[in-house]
């Protein structure tokens, strides 16, 4: 009987111990990561102390208001019309990493985003509208490839919206409204976008002509005074007019920074962003590539043009055989054998270029190039001088569907031959060719005396200014 009253005691010893340890306070274990990074986000951002959000409940943070969590994990936090006032601090809530929504419409928050925000690699909603915001548009948010909704609404952000904006496939809810940012709208293209808003921001220029784009109305893109081209309706006039004064009337401007070529254009490419500086020290082989590009080009035109001569002299020789002479001549052969070779060389330009060059009004384009623009929209481009060379001069040209070409206005009075004809056969035999180092011809015009070629702008300037460097624009401009 002792020994039974014995055990049981002991029993119940140990129980009462165990129910004592499990009911103990746990404040001597560590707070769970996402339940300390909450606290750290109010303690910078919840001035007003309004966040039920404490330290003696941690271990129940996924009860707090406003949060919800998936195996003790915050997926979602909504802290909307929370009267925050204060700052979004980094090393905060970018530590929750499986983070789908995050939500902090409609408080007071200051200061600029926070860039750590591409430690949210799962975030899919992220709404910061109706804040004091201010800074530029985080880049790190270009990161966030699973984000699908984005509300910047609202808020101070200044600076460009960046470009590289498309690259954010699944987006479709975009809002940058009511907010000071300048500069250029990106291309757009994503077909999953359906809501987008970049009204009453400070936004200049044509807006790219993008099939996303195309979806919205006026209303996405009001109150923005300098914006303009055809989705709202509204022309984009030039500068200065393609041919207007004399080119020695014309100031010679620095090489320009930003340009990409008709096949980039094609895909919507942003040409807006040329006020970014490039570097004037280029590798040796970029001014290889560029001589190697004239002579070869030159080469071919002389080439061309002695055969025309030599077809000639052929055609007087062939009459004074058939006037007397019988059989062939050494110099009839070697008539024959160079006109020969001229055929063999009209055929392989011919087959290289398809054997036909498209026509769009008076211009004509290349084998194979697509009809990016007419001749109206060229001769509606503002105009900047590039340079003055023996055979013409050269310009930069930006159409009103911001394209830049370049465009060497040729002196005809230089010209050897002047029929349309023959000009119309040497520029089908420069069209054809394509090779890395040439700039390949994309379209010419001819009407009386005035004649245009029409080639890729390249970003890279002139030989001149890749050799003297920014030394002589300085002198130019001191003097």
């Amino acid at each position: 009987m002792l020994l039974v009253l014995l055990s049981t005691s002991h029993f119940l010893l140990c129980f009462f111990i165990t129910v004592a340890s499990s009911t103990a306070p746990a404040s001597n274990l560590p707070a769970p990561p996402d339940a300390t990074a909450l606290l750290a986000f109010k303690y910078k951002a919840d001035l007003n102390k309004n966040l039920p959000f404490s330290q003696n409940t941690t271990f129940h943070f996924c009860q707090w208001p406003g949060v919800k969590c998936f195996q003790q994990k915050i997926i979602r936090l909504v802290l909307r019309d929370s009267d925050l006032g204060g700052i979004f601090a980094p090393k905060t809530l970018t530590s929750l990493d499986q983070l789908r929504v995050l939500g902090l419409q409609n408080n007071s928050l200051i200061g600029p985003i926070p860039y750590d925000l591409s430690k949210l690699t799962n975030l899919k909603s992220l709404f910061l509208d109706h804040n004091s915001f201010s800074g530029s548009f985080p880049p790190p948010l270009l990161s966030l490839h699973r984000l699908r909704t984005l509300d910047l609404s609202y808020n101070n952000l200044s600076g460009p919206i960046p470009s590289a904006l498309i690259s954010l496939d699944r987006l479709y809810y975009l809002r940058l409204d009511r907010n000071l940012f300048n500069g250029s709208i990106p291309p757009l293209n994503q077909s999953s976008l359906l809501t987008l808003n970049v009204s009453f921001n400070n936004l200049s220029g044509a807006i790219p002509v993008t099939p996303t784009l195309l979806r919205f109305d006026l209303s996405s893109f009001s109150s923005n005074p300098s914006l303009c081209g055809k989705i709202i309706h509204k022309e984009c006039h030039p500068a200065s007019p393609f041919f207007g004064p004399s080119p020695a009337a014309v100031t010679v401007a620095p090489p320009p920074a930003v340009v990409v070529s008709q096949n980039q254009a094609i895909q919507g490419v942003d040409l807006a962003q040329s006020g970014q500086k490039t570097k004037h020290k280029k590798n040796v082989l970029i001014i290889g590539f560029s001589s190697g590009a004239f002579v070869l080009i030159g080469s071919v035109i002389c080439f061309v043009i002695a055969a025309k001569k030599q077809k000639t002299q052929k055609k007087s020789t062939a009459a004074t055989a058939s006037a007397g002479i019988i059989g062939p001549t050494a110099e009839s052969v070697a008539v024959m054998q160079i006109d020969r070779q001229e055929n063999e060389l009209e055929e392989k330009v011919k087959r290289v270029q398809g054997l036909h060059v498209g026509k769009s009004g008076s211009l004509a384009f290349c084998a194979g190039e697509a009809h990016l623009y007419s001749l109206d929209q060229l001769m509606r481009a503002s105009a900047e001088l590039l340079g003055r060379g023996t055979m013409g001069t050269t310009y930069k040209a930006v159409l009103d569907n911001r394209l830049i070409v370049c465009v060497k206005r040729l002196d005809a009075s230089k010209l050897s031959d002047g029929s349309k004809e023959v000009f119309e056969h040497h520029m089908e035999s420069v069209g054809g060719l394509r090779h890395p180092n040439l700039v390949p011809l994309r379209a010419y015009f001819q009407a009386r005396e005035e004649r245009l070629l029409i080639y890729d702008y390249q970003p890279n300037g002139s030989l001149f200014s890749l050799i003297h460097g920014k030394l002589f624009y300085h002198y130019q401009v001191r003097h």
